[in-house]
């Protein structure tokens, strides 16, 4: 195991649960950047197409992983609309992932930045109330395998 790996496998354990969310909707950009930045090339090498098509694999790991994760008993309505958004995401992946549009993936970056905005001002918002702290042993036993996605 690298530095880095023990990094984001502590960050990871040691981060609460919507901290947690946030990290994925991070990675899940990151890679689509990757990908738009590659798709808008001219001659991309067959290196960098690759990239692009584990980035895209990565992005749609991630929203399967978000989607996943919703609780429809406790999000009600909310997590209703998530779901929709994440389907919606993952129709756009494969659609992208087939022909090249890097203005979709720039559009579905947009989607994500708005998300994780609203995670992180509830984040805030829940610090502040005391609602939130950090992990304990359930959320780290929960998120183990998160690094790997991350």
């Amino acid at each position: 195991m690298t530095k880095g790996d023990r990094y984001l496998e502590n960050l990871v354990n040691t981060a609460n649960p919507v901290r947690l969310v946030i990290l994925l909707y991070d990675k899940a950009i990151t890679s689509l950047k990757l990908a738009a930045e590659i798709m808008e090339k001219a001659d991309p090498t067959p290196e960098e197409v690759d990239r692009k098509y584990r980035a895209l694999g990565r992005a749609g790991e991630i929203l399967a992983v978000l989607d996943g994760t919703l609780n429809f008993e406790k999000g009600g309505e909310i997590a209703a609309r998530l779901h929709e958004i994440y389907e919606s995401l993952t129709d756009e992946l494969l659609r992208v992932t087939a022909k090249d549009d890097p203005a979709t993936v720039r559009r579905m970056v947009k989607v994500l930045e708005d998300l994780r905005a609203a995670w992180a001002e509830a984040e805030t918002n829940l610090k502040k109330e005391g609602l939130l702290a950090t992990a304990g042993k359930n959320t780290r036993e929960k998120s183990s395998g998160l690094a790997a996605t991350l």
